[in-house]
């Protein structure tokens, strides 16, 4: 097989693995919804995310650690 050829081959490749990562890269995430709820210490209304329940966070406006409630617990 000539060399051209077999370059041309393995660029077109190349170029369509490439595509496809790009695209699948691209897609929209399937996005979950948040939740809410307040601060224990500020007040401050914070949201979160269904597999965040039961982690330890910090408040992003007092900086007091927190436990993530369950969904039940939420605001809306």
């Amino acid at each position: 097989m000539d060399t051209t050829i077999l370059l041309v081959v393995v660029g077109v490749v190349i170029v369509l693995a490439f595509g496809v990562f790009l695209f699948l890269r691209g897609r929209p995430k399937k996005e979950e919804p948040y939740s809410h709820f307040r601060c224990p210490n500020c007040r401050r209304r914070l949201r979160y995310l269904k597999r965040q329940v039961g982690h330890k966070g910090k408040c992003s406006n007092c900086g007091k650690e927190l436990i993530f409630p369950p969904l039940s617990l939420s605001i809306d």
